[in-house]
């Protein structure tokens, strides 16, 4: 039951992080502010602050390291799919992106996480 309560609490918070930016977005300018920090940013920050709350700060730092590496594969997947999907239409450069950032990601897991120890 402890783990569903923390589930829940981290789906709050995220929430209302993403809420709390977005407004910010609203009042300052230009308005693409709001869709820079509104989800991922807010959610990863709520979720470690949750983390901090209920475990320990090892366990905040291995998380925040692996949002390190999921950013680098999501900016090589986005790099990619900008470059492929249009040359080779939507489902190819997908695919290729998609490739890139299970390259990109899986070896940065593995170099910080099962490698380096």
């Amino acid at each position: 039951m402890h783990d569903v309560l923390v589930l829940a609490a981290r789906g709050v918070a995220g929430g209302l992080l993403v809420v709390v930016f977005a407004l910010i977005g609203e009042v300052v300018s230009p308005k693409a502010f709001s869709g820079l920090f509104s989800s991922a940013p807010s959610v990863a920050v709520a979720s470690l602050l949750i983390t901090l709350v209920t475990k320990d700060a090892e366990t905040a730092r291995r998380a925040t390291v692996g949002m390190v590496v999921g950013g680098v594969g999501m900016t090589v997947c986005c790099v990619l799919a900008a470059a492929a999907v249009p040359r080779v239409r939507a489902v190819w450069g997908s695919l290729i992106a998609w490739l890139g950032w299970l390259a990109v990601t899986g070896g940065l897991y593995w170099a910080v996480f099962i490698g380096g120890r």
